[in-house]
């Protein structure tokens, strides 16, 4: 037997007493990891419940502005408007309740999964950005959001933004309030508090750079495709609307947009929300332009495909929710489908039967070469969502640049009109005639959606960043697309990106994805290889689809 003596020489413990004091000791500090263990997970687990209640509720929220879009009699605006204010309240409520802080707090994301700990990093960043704005400024501002678009809607309609210009003068106030207190809070510039509520991680100085480049980029690229350009045969209608709506449901079919979980319908300006087993996106319908809804109903799907295919299991929480995840990475994968594979040849190759048989159409004007001429005819054009590749994201910078303006109070709505054309004619060399092509022609601003705007340009970068990789993946992938299995292209999309939901912030997904950082390199790459390098490749080789049932090429 030994023992363990003091450094006097007394003895202290046996040996035998000293292992069961060091056996009881380690049990001890096993124990007390034990319950933090516990603790944590507990605290965890009930963050879990309170933000599957604000889910659901978003959801519905969703739901209801789905409803007031599409399908809600004009006469009930003041009553979903406060329908809205209430739900929202209550939502923000949820959020903000000190019990959430302090579970928050209690958490240790140590004792997490990594889908655990990314959905505890969404939760943080919904609760610093519900706790930076007090209960009744988020009513106010629903209220005012609500009433200034059913009035936009007939400003547009009638072309005339003197209507609406009260309406949005008073809800940019309220924008300005929002983002006065949250610029406080969270510590970051007057617009970066808004914006990160679209582009979580981002800042304006980021912005700047990316949009600087290509504001150098895009007007003497435009003007040196315009001229290697040649004009396409006119697609002429009239296209009736039912016939229309008939070849977009059709579409959403060959995409694999599933009517038994998703919707299309119509709507002034298109737009797309739900997630898992209830999707819905709507079109709009122009009778002497079937491409527009047909690009359109493209774009929503994959918004859609989004919301369809983020893992399951965490449908009903902050990870699962693809909007969380910031609308870059949602309109990179809209733009995947609309401005990459619903402008390539490959896919007009596939569709063009299919168009002639639908609208009995034949002639050297409706040949698969024809018609994808018009899908990627460059122009200097006045609407955002009809924009060919090159211009839209001028027309997005312009709008970032505008929005950023008004936030910082450097510009009144008063003076929008102006300010938009101007800078038109700087980004696009074009003056829109009217206010409806002109700055009436997006909701964003009138539904109160300050900071989104930047969304769609990086949207549209990450897409060619993303199909870049595709291709490299699947050296085949374009002659896949011109038999008609799409779904090879967009299946490359749900794993790679649409799986992984919020997992990973926005720009670590992107490196994930492609292997490389966010690059302007591999949209300017895109553009080149489309517009200059092979635009006219397929001249004359697709003359054997010009009538109904033709053979296609493979």
């Amino acid at each position: 037997m030994w023992t363990f003596r003091t450094i006097t020489g007394n003895t202290l413990l046996s040996g035998s007493a000293w292992l069961l004091f060091c056996s009881l000791s380690g049990f001890c500090r096993t124990g007390s990891r034990l319950r933090s263990w516990r603790n944590s997970m507990q605290a965890y687990k009930q963050l879990e419940g309170r933000f599957a209640q604000v889910t659901a509720l978003r959801e519905i929220a969703s739901f209801m502005s789905w409803d007031r879009s599409v399908l809600m009699p004009e006469a009930a605006v003041n009553q979903r408007a406060r329908q809205m204010e209430v739900l929202n309240v209550l939502i923000h409520d949820l959020q903000t309740d000190s019990e959430v802080g302090a579970l928050l707090a209690k958490t240790d994301r140590k004792n997490l999964d990594p889908w655990q700990a990314a959905n505890l990093d969404v939760m943080e960043w919904l609760y610093q950005h519900a706790t930076a704005v007090p209960a009744h400024l988020v009513a106010k501002k629903m209220n005012q959001e609500t009433k200034t678009e059913v009035i936009w809607r007939k400003a547009r309609a009638d072309s005339n933004f003197k209507m609406v210009q009260d309406e949005l003068a008073r809800l940019l106030d309220i924008v300005r309030e929002h983002a006065d207190v949250k610029s406080k809070k969270l510590k970051k510039p007057l617009y970066d508090s808004l914006m990160d509520g679209y582009a979580p991680h981002m800042t304006s100085a980021e912005v700047d750079v990316v949009f600087d480049d290509l504001a150098a980029f895009i007007p003497p690229f435009l003007t040196a495709a315009l001229e290697r350009q040649k004009e396409p045969l006119p697609l002429k209608g009239p296209f009736p609307q039912a016939v229309q709506e008939k070849l977009g449901r059709d579409l959403c079919g060959f995409l694999g947009f599933d009517f038994k979980w998703g919707r299309l319908d119509t709507s002034t300006h298109p737009f797309s929300m739900g997630i898992g087993d209830d999707v819905r996106i709507t079109t709009r319908y122009d009778e002497n332009d079937f491409l527009s809804s047909l690009q359109a109903v493209a774009h929503e799907a994959g918004h859609g495909f989004y919301d369809r295919h983020t893992p399951r299991e965490w449908h009903h929480q902050p990870v699962g929710a693809s909007g969380n995840m910031g609308m870059a990475i949602h309109e990179s994968q809209s733009l995947s489908l609309d401005m990459q594979l619903a402008r390539s040849r490959e896919y007009w190759e596939f569709l063009t039967p299919h168009i002639q048989k639908t609208f009995g159409k034949s002639g050297p004007e409706w040949t698969a070469e024809n018609i994808y001429r018009n899908a990627i005819k460059a122009e200097r054009g006045f609407i955002r969502v009809e924009a060919d590749e090159i211009t839209y994201p001028a027309h997005v910078i312009l709008r970032y640049r505008l929005e950023k303006k008004m936030v910082e109070g450097k510009l009144e709505v008063k003076d929008l009109p102006e300010a938009w054309n101007a800078s038109m004619k700087e980004l696009i060399g074009a003056v829109p005639p009217n206010d409806k092509l002109g700055c009436l022609q997006d909701i964003h601003w009138y539904s109160g959606a300050f900071g989104y705007f930047p969304s769609y340009a990086l949207g549209a970068i990450i897409a060619a960043q993303l199909v870049d990789k595709m291709k490299r993946d699947i050296p085949d992938v374009a002659a896949q697309v011109r038999q008609g299995n799409i779904g090879v292209f967009t299946g490359w999309l749900r794993d790679n990106v649409q799986a992984k939901a919020c997992l990973y912030r926005p720009q670590q997904l992107v490196e994930k994805a492609t292997g490389q950082k966010m690059s302007t390199h591999f949209f300017k790459k895109h553009l080149t290889e489309r517009y200059l390098e092979k635009a006219y490749e397929g001249e004359g080789s697709c003359s054997n689809t010009s009538a109904p049932g033709a053979k296609r090429r493979a």
